[in-house]
């Protein structure tokens, strides 16, 4: 998987990520400039964490698990896929405005990595000098990833999506698929729903919640690369009951796998 990457950019810094050229028509020149985008995930990918933590914004709960490399730190100490992320190393994600700050200040250290974890209402500490034995081997191979292909507008309410990171990594170049390691791997997405289906007050909504969002109006969705597989992403437009409250909060659409083909990868 190629991407492109802005000079100075780290693997492990928290990575400023930007809507792209594929704009919507109606709101392309209002998008905000790439500097004043938030940061939207920690690529931890070759970090000492081994995995995708979301720093988009604070979280009083913790910050979200999105992503393990199989095999590596985080894996090995029992994280979890869902996991909510209270504290790495003693410093505490529940209360700063900052935590992809924080989360960088804590990995720095280096050496044993302590985290402390909350799951299914549990708050769990975990540790790398107390690995986890794996139940599983971990997958081989390699699959795809694609946001190309006929959706089926009317049947699904589907509709294309822009790749705007994978595993937290720099955008990605355009490309007809994305290889990638078997495993579960994050991709954020952007909906490209055609303007049409909206009427002049949604639109307008619409177009207000991007411009205030930017870059944090993009969805996550976890895949789980099959060997041999393209997995085909897209929107769903959940436009039934569509208010205008749910499009201010963001809840008109949804991140989806909407179709696996065979692909053979190599």
């Amino acid at each position: 998987m190629n991407t492109r990457r802005q000079p100075g950019l780290l693997r492990v810094a928290p990575l400023v990520l930007v809507l792209g050229s594929w704009a919507l028509p109606a709101i392309a020149a209002d998008l905000p400039s790439a500097a004043a985008l938030p940061a939207m995930l920690a690529g931890a990918q070759s970090s000492a964490l081994d995995a995708v933590i979301d720093v988009r914004r604070p979280e009083t709960r913790g910050v979200a698990v999105l992503a393990i490399t199989p095999g590596g730190n985080a894996d090995r100490m029992g994280m979890r896929v869902g996991d909510r992320l209270l504290a790495v190393n003693g410093r505490s994600l529940t209360d700063t405005l900052e935590p992809n700050a924080v989360m960088q200040a804590a990995l720095a250290q280096g050496g044993a990595i302590r985290a402390t974890v909350s799951r299914d209402g549990q708050v769990l500490e975990l540790s790398d000098t107390a690995p986890v034995e794996r139940s599983t081997p971990p997958p081989s191979g390699c699959g795809y990833v694609s946001n190309r292909g006929t959706l089926p507008h009317v049947s699904d309410r589907l509709y294309p999506v822009e790749i705007i990171s994978i595993d937290g990594g720099g955008l990605p170049i355009d490309a007809n698929r994305h290889r990638l390691p078997a495993g579960m791997h994050a991709i954020t997405v952007a909906e490209r729903i055609e303007s049409i289906r909206f009427n002049p007050v949604e639109l307008r909504m619409r177009e207000q919640l991007l411009r205030r969002e930017g870059a944090r109006a993009a969805k996550t969705v976890v895949v789980e690369v099959k060997p041999g597989t393209r997995h085909l992403l897209g929107a769903r437009f959940l436009d039934d009951g569509l208010d205008g409250d749910r499009i201010r909060r963001n809840a008109y659409w949804e991140p989806v796998v909407w179709k696996d083909i065979a692909d053979d990868c190599r």
